[in-house]
């Protein structure tokens, strides 16, 4: 059984013929650590699930890359605000390692729903984590200081210290990679 297919059993009260159906939707797709899923200034069309690898979402400030987000198996990425809206994207997501998805294009989920209707709740579940994930993040910027921030990072993906390049790291905390070097020889 595959990685999505245990997400979509566990997530969703989907038959198995349903799931199959959901699945014919979908392609499967290789990228390449340092390749993009999408750059600024492209349409974002597409919603993946990401079946093994790691992402990272930034934004070019000044001509430095400032990280807005990973993202790890078992999860899905999108540039959401560019999908919905069908304005360009401003963020960049590119592989940090090989990463292999399973893609649906906007056009496949709304003519999966059309065909399937309770397809939709796939859809809600996806607005719902962006806007949980999104908020987290507003909160942990606002109210948590770097050191504290980190570790609470560390403590929801520990893996993310061996997956992400330092400098990924310091950005998403707004920090200076010797400042997250000194925040590590810590602990």
């Amino acid at each position: 059984m595959s990685i999505m297919e245990t997400y979509f059993k566990e997530k969703f009260p989907f038959s198995d013929d349903e799931i199959q159906l959901i699945f014919s939707y979908f392609k499967k797709v290789e990228i390449k650590k340092g390749a993009y899923f999408l750059e600024a200034g492209q349409y974002c069309k597409k919603i993946a699930f990401i079946e093994e690898g790691a992402v990272v979402f930034y934004q070019l400030i000044d001509g430095d890359e400032k990280s807005c987000g990973f993202t790890f198996e078992n999860d899905w990425i999108t540039q959401y605000k560019s999908l919905i809206q069908n304005i360009t994207s401003e963020l960049y997501i590119k592989a940090l390692e090989t990463t292999t998805l399973m893609e649906i294009s906007l056009e496949n989920m709304l003519e999966l729903i059309a065909v399937l209707p309770k397809a939709i709740m796939l859809r809600t579940e996806l607005a719902e984590e962006y806007f949980i994930s999104s908020a987290q993040r507003a909160s942990d910027l606002a109210n948590l200081e770097a050191e504290e921030h980190y570790y609470k990072l560390i403590k929801d993906n520990p893996n993310l210290i061996h997956r992400v390049p330092q400098y990924y790291l310091a950005s998403y905390l707004g920090i200076k990679p010797q400042s997250l070097s000194r925040i590590r020889a810590k602990s």
